[in-house]
């Protein structure tokens, strides 16, 4: 067999290999590891499809070729298929990624793991993102992700530990603006050859978290006093998200109060919008007020805020809690005729 034809079935072999995904992920979006001079010399186009932990290869022709007994002169040419224990592995590590209708995936990929993977076939839209990486079999694997397509801009960096069951190492990340992204994985000598991997991409507003007691204990607490301050029409808020709420109103003045109380700092900002015709609000409003509080267990408000609605507008309510604040400090406004 000549070098290039081997070549050519080597990396076909192991292109195929990172196409296995869960049952249901027809549609989710594939990518394959970039490949510098894949030899072109073999004179066909030649489609390889795993199958059941098989490797099949048919013409160019589109047609498939009878199964026929291979002579000692042809079967050199077949190239080495996984064995059962490392098939069953790249199935563990496809079924890892779990279902896409259930939790959707921006993307999402599987291979073997070696001493040098690189990935440089991932395009993100500008978002926040979690990235889950698996892996099946012996051994450990080192990740680093990196922002575009060249450079050392390193978003996420960590270690999969490889088991069966898989327990998926996570990163969090942002991508600040459109474009490619490069994931590198180096498995050390037990897992190299050996191990199964596989890696999807999930966008943070996916994950629908649900509020904490503290953080409607807390919500009560910021609520009651506003409610003792003599104002009513108090409406609680949690934190496990950062929210944007729609007050439409009628035109006239207004006071607005609101307070926050638990650890961390909760950012407040209100704001006029136009309501568009679908009957949402317009995100490009004037903002009214801007206020960050310290919150403390016993709370802290911000009370009777004078502002004008336009007719044909609504306010809009937006309060961004940090990490100590996050689904443990709650909140509460009120908007009311001046």
């Amino acid at each position: 067999m000549t070098d290039n034809l081997g070549k050519l079935f080597a990396d076909l072999r192991t292109e195929e290999l990172q196409k296995v995904l869960p049952p249901g992920a027809d549609d989710v979006r594939r990518t394959v590891r970039r490949r510098q001079g894949v030899a072109a010399s073999a004179g066909a186009v030649v489609a390889v499809t795993v199958i059941a932990g098989a490797i099949a290869v048919s013409g160019g022709s589109g047609g498939s070729a009878p199964a026929a007994t291979p002579s000692p002169s042809r079967s050199e040419f077949a190239p080495p298929q996984p064995g059962p224990e490392q098939a069953s592995r790249m199935v563990l590590a496809g079924k890892a990624l779990g279902d896409p209708e259930k939790l959707p995936y921006v993307m999402a990929t599987a291979d073997v793991v070696t001493a040098g993977y690189e990935n440089a076939a991932i395009d993100l839209p500008a978002d926040d993102y979690r990235l889950f990486v698996y892996c099946v079999g012996p051994g450990t694997a080192d990740v680093v992700l990196k922002a575009g397509d060249f450079g050392d801009n390193k978003v996420a960096a960590g270690r999969v530990t490889c088991g069966e069951p898989p327990v998926p190492a996570q990163f969090r990340f942002t991508q600040t603006v459109d474009g490619g992204m490069r994931l590198f994985l180096s498995g050390d000598k037990e897992a190299a050859g050996q191990a199964a991997f596989s890696f999807k991409f999930v966008r943070a507003a996916e994950f629908k978290e649900s509020p904490s007691g503290a953080s409607t204990a807390n919500a009560n607490t910021a609520a009651q006093l506003l409610t003792d301050a003599g104002i009513g029409g108090v409406n609680k808020v949690t934190t496990e998200s950062n929210k944007t709420l729609d007050e439409p109103r009628p035109a006239g003045n207004y006071l607005a109060s609101f307070g926050c109380a638990g650890p961390g700092t909760v950012s407040f900002v209100i704001r006029s919008a136009k309501t568009l015709r679908d009957g949402t609000v317009g995100t490009d409003g004037q903002t009214e007020t801007s206020v960050s509080h310290k919150c403390t267990a016993a709370g802290k408000i911000t009370k009777n805020v004078p502002m004008a609605l336009p007719a044909g507008s609504a306010f809009t309510i937006t309060a961004e809690a940090n990490t100590a604040a996050r689904n443990k400090a709650g909140w509460a406004y009120a908007f009311r005729p001046a």
